[in-house]
């Protein structure tokens, strides 16, 4: 072979080396993400039996969890060293927004908040050189598509708490769903962002779902009043129609 194809092949051979490290890099940052959306699911899961159990064993349960997820993305972060982060951004954020999400709907039911974007950064913060750093990076975009999920975990929170007669659990998702479809309102008129605009819908569709419900609810309960002094709140739970929420 002359010197001439020699270097062509040596060429050819570190690009194909180059690009085979490339996907396995890339291979190992979706992995990472799948594992993480799928722990913050669970999380979800159980954040949600909040209406079945008690405060303190749910979030007990979340924070075991958590633990868990912080390992996950203690792995993902040795992929996104460097330029790696926004290079395999687009990889890594499904399970990034799965874990706003998650960590969204425990603030909102342990302190009605919806959690700010530092506070997502905190809790990705491991310590370094005794200073805190989170261990992969989480743009706007990624924030805004997380917590852009809430409603619907929302609603089903909503829907739980109807089936208990807690109304004052009704009345802070109507509330913390308004505030929240304001913020994004006002973020989209500053800025275009295509998959935000996708999830308006189904903003708009959760709100709906719970103001048709909270007015079903003040409905009943002045009717009852007719007839009862102090009516239950399962009897008054019972008769609202779920249709309205699940349809």
């Amino acid at each position: 072979m002359s010197p001439c194809k020699q270097q062509i092949m040596a060429s050819f051979n570190a690009y194909r080396d180059t690009l085979d490290a490339h996907y396995d890099q890339r291979e190992r940052v979706i992995k990472c993400s799948r594992d993480i959306t799928a722990l913050s699911k669970k999380i979800v899961f159980a954040l949600l039996r909040i209406t079945q159990d008690t405060p303190e064993a749910v979030f007990k349960d979340a924070a075991a969890k958590h633990k868990q997820v912080l390992e996950l993305f203690a792995k993902m972060a040795v992929e996104l060293q460097g330029s790696n982060a926004m290079k395999y951004n687009r990889q890594a954020t499904p399970g990034i927004q799965e874990y706003i999400e998650a960590v969204g709907l425990w603030r909102f039911l342990e302190h009605n908040q919806l959690i700010t974007k530092s506070q997502v950064l905190e809790g990705l913060s491991h310590d370094v050189d005794g200073q805190l750093q989170p261990l992969v990076a989480v743009t706007d975009e990624d924030y805004l598509l997380g917590i852009s999920d809430l409603p619907g975990e929302v609603n089903r929170y909503c829907i739980n708490s109807i089936g208990k007669g807690d109304r004052d659990a009704v009345i802070r998702c109507l509330e913390f769903l308004r505030t929240l479809k304001e913020g994004v309102s006002l973020v989209l008129c500053t800025r275009k962002y295509r998959d935000l605009e996708k999830k308006v819908p189904v903003l708009n569709s959760s709100l709906e779902k719970i103001e048709k419900a909270f007015y079903s609810m003040s409905i009943r309960e002045n009717e009852m009043q007719h007839f009862s002094a102090a009516p239950p709140a399962e009897a008054l739970a019972m008769d609202v129609d779920s249709r309205t929420i699940l349809t």
